[in-house]
């Protein structure tokens, strides 16, 4: 699978709302169980809840479609920004 960083901007305030209310209703590990299949598994998420409409998110990915068809119809939410990055640099706290 490929290294993908993912801008989700969310297409309304109304949808934004809507995702952070079904999303504190769960778990992280029931947040997890959903967004893992054998093309796509989420890494990583970034967001600054309801005061900022876009989330950032790193995915292992097969595809970009793979993401998608992870993400099913949440993906409609957003304007999905995703882009492959074959290149990382690990600079954890060395």
């Amino acid at each position: 699978m490929q290294d993908y960083l993912v801008v989700h901007t969310f297409k309304s305030e109304e949808l934004r709302q809507k995702h952070f209310t079904a999303v504190d209703e769960m778990s992280q590990d029931e947040i997890a169980a959903g967004m893992k299949n054998e093309n796509a598994s989420l890494q990583m998420n970034w967001n600054n809840g309801e005061n900022d409409m876009a989330m950032f998110c790193w995915w292992k990915a097969k595809s970009p479609d793979a993401i998608l068809e992870t993400l099913g119809d949440m993906s409609d939410s957003f304007e999905n920004d995703i882009r492959e990055m074959p290149n990382i640099m690990d600079m954890s706290d060395r």
